[in-house]
C-alpha cells in the first residue's frame, strides 16, 4: 500500500496493530475504512507484483492461531471504534460470543495441533472468537483500553 503523506495525516494515520504485546487495532484495514468514509479513492493496481518472503515459523498452526486471534481482536476494535456501548451491552455481546461459539471451542480442545482442513478451520475459528471474547471483557474492565479504542488521530 502506498499513501501520500498529507492524506495519511489528514485521516489520522493507521490505527495501530500492536501496543506492547497486546493487539489493539485494525491497521491497514482501518486506514482503508477511514479513506472510504471520507470519500477518498483507494486504488488497485492489478499489474503490481509484490514478493513476500514467508519464513517457516509463519507456516505453523501456532502462528495461524495467533494471526486469527489478532483478526478477532481487530474485528471487535472495528465494531466499537466509533462508540463503545454501556457495560450491560458489552456483557450481552460477550455472552453472545460465548453462546454462539461454545461448540467450536470444545471441539478445539480435542483438535489442537491437527492439520487436516476441518481441524484447522475449527482451531482458527476458535482462536479468533476466543480473542473476540477476551477483547470485549477487556473493554468492560479497562478504561485505558476504551480510550485507545475510541482514539481517532494517532499522529498528533
Amino acid at each position: 500500500m502506498a499513501i501520500r503523506r498529507d492524506v495519511l495525516f489528514q485521516v489520522g494515520g493507521f490505527n495501530p496493530h500492536l501496543v506492547g504485546d497486546f493487539f489493539l487495532g485494525d491497521g491497514a484495514t482501518g486506514l482503508n475504512r477511514k479513506l472510504w468514509e471520507r470519500g477518498m479513492l483507494v486504488g488497485y493496481v492489478p499489474a503490481a507484483i509484490i514478493y513476500h518472503h514467508i519464513p517457516p515459523q509463519k507456516m505453523t498452526v501456532k502462528f495461524f492461531r495467533r494471526r486469527m486471534a489478532n483478526e478477532g481482536a481487530a474485528d471487535v476494535y472495528t465494531r466499537f471504534h466509533h462508540g463503545i456501548p454501556r457495560w450491560f451491552r458489552l456483557c450481552k455481546d460477550a455472552a453472545g460470543i460465548a453462546f454462539r461459539n461454545g461448540k467450536p471451542w470444545i471441539a478445539d480442545l480435542f483438535l489442537k495441533g491437527r492439520t487436516d482442513a476441518r481441524s484447522l478451520r475449527t482451531q482458527l475459528h476458535a482462536a479468533g472468537t476466543q480473542s473476540q471474547l477476551k477483547y470485549v471483557i477487556r473493554l468492560m474492565l479497562n478504561k485505558d483500553l476504551r480510550k485507545l479504542v475510541l482514539k481517532k488521530d494517532w499522529l498528533s
